[in-house]
């Protein structure tokens, strides 16, 4: 991950990173997101917050994972879903 760069894990956030760096993130409710052994995550993807991606799987570039993916499957899209299964 290169310099300068934000993983947030709540609700809302600034869209400047100059406000960004300075911003108290006390606020919003988080939820981990579990990414499990083996997995591919293509470029552009946003997972959003309480998402487990199961072991072995692959998400295809630019989705938006709003809901947990099993382990062994290929998923994509907006909102991703299960494409096929390994």
């Amino acid at each position: 991950i290169g310099g300068n760069c934000v993983l947030i894990d709540t609700d809302a956030h600034n869209m400047n990173y100059i406000i960004r760096r300075g911003q108290n993130t006390d606020w919003g409710i988080s939820s981990p997101i579990v990414i499990e052994d083996d997995v591919f995550i293509g470029v552009n993807c946003i997972i959003l917050k309480g998402v487990t991606i199961g072991a072995r799987s692959i998400i295809a570039a630019g989705s938006v994972v709003t809901k947990s993916i099993p382990a062994d499957c290929i998923a994509g899209g907006n909102p991703a879903k299960v494409i096929r299964l390994l």
